[in-house]
């Protein structure tokens, strides 16, 4: 998301700054700085595609195992803790939220309806002959 964010952002720069050259009155400049300001506009167009590219190799290096540290790798550690708490702790809302009797109806209708849906597949199976 933050990628599309940046490039969305790269992109408008660049509209805006195409706008704004062609806004301008350029009538009054030379063909030489024309040129000029062509060049200009392209290299950048360059820096910033570059600075794009940095800037996600930055923004991601937390997770690169390239980039580490003693203190680093604790807190990756630390992480990848937290992240399993989460995930216990979500399977466990899950299964109590199971457990309640506003989805104990349509659990037993989910079952039901897996049911049917699988006698269907073998009479299906046994018609065509898979």
């Amino acid at each position: 998301m933050i990628r599309s964010c940046i490039l969305g952002v790269l992109c408008a720069a660049c509209v805006w700054g195409a706008r704004n050259a062609a806004a301008a009155d350029l009538s009054n400049l030379s063909e030489g700085e024309r040129k000029q300001l062509n060049e200009w506009m392209a290299k950048r167009a360059e820096l910033m595609i570059e600075a794009n590219k940095v800037e996600r190799e930055v923004g991601s290096a937390w997770q690169n195992s390239s980039y580490t540290s003693a203190e680093v790798e604790a807190l990756r550690k630390q992480y990848r803790g937290l992240q399993d708490d989460l995930l216990r702790t979500q399977r466990a809302i899950q299964d109590k939220v199971l457990e309640l009797p506003a989805l104990q109806s349509k659990t037993n209708t989910l079952a039901t309806m897996r049911a049917s849906a699988k006698e269907l597949s073998k009479k299906i199976a046994e018609k065509t002959g898979e």
